[in-house]
């Protein structure tokens, strides 16, 4: 039993430093997207920024495609589950919630040079690779049903006619967009700015929140 307990005890050692090697590679690899955009990104890049050999990533990764594209999976798990958070903890009211999306979507931790600067690798790189294309499909396919049906609660709530897909895809779209000019020209797309104007779309199609 003694032999057990401690074989156990060093398979967990090492299945935690597995995974902190893991996540360590994860994280130098969304760095190295933001500063250098998906498209240069190389093994020697990755590990010098996560501060390992080369022949470390083959131990976790089939190789550098494979580690970029789960670099990419857990930016875009990480706003599907932080605004996902945010809508649940908002109470009943669905335009409480959608506001509290729009306000999830512009805080850490999804909203930061890094992650939409590997967001935005994603969009303008989907078009050319299937794999992170069904991954940006997959993520904003998602976002936009849980706006619909928000959306479509409170037009029941309210009594209106609203087109809640219509409603959904322009602010998908307008909140990628408001991202990659913050990242562009931050001083003129400021944070602040463009999570306003999320909000204020959403005043204008669904009325003013009763803040």
């Amino acid at each position: 039993m003694k032999k057990t307990d401690a074989s156990t005890r060093r398979q967990t050692g090492v299945t935690r430093i597995a995974e902190v090697r893991r996540k360590d590679l994860i994280d130098a690899a969304i760095a190295t997207i933001a500063d250098l955009g998906y498209g240069d990104v190389t093994v020697q890049t990755i590990c010098e920024t996560a501060g390992v050999s080369r022949g470390l990533i083959g131990h976790y990764f089939s190789g550098k495609d494979e580690l970029l594209l789960e670099a990419v999976r857990q930016v875009a798990a990480e706003l599907g589950n932080t605004t996902r958070e945010a809508a649940q903890n908002a109470g009943l009211d669905p335009v409480a919630k959608l506001h509290a999306v729009v306000a999830a979507s512009f805080s850490l931790p999804v909203f930061s040079v890094e992650k939409v600067a590997v967001w935005t690798a994603l969009a303008s790189n989907a078009r050319l690779t299937p794999e992170l294309a069904k991954v940006y499909r997959d993520l904003w396919r998602d976002y936009r049903s849980r706006l619909i049906r928000l959306i479509e609660r409170e037009a029941v709530t309210s009594g209106r006619t609203l087109n809640a897909p219509g409603i959904a895809l322009t602010f998908t779209q307008l909140m990628e967009g408001l991202w990659v000019g913050w990242l562009a020209d931050p001083g003129a797309v400021t944070r602040d700015a463009a999570e306003a104007a999320c909000h204020d779309y959403l005043d204008a199609v669904l009325g003013p929140r009763d803040i």
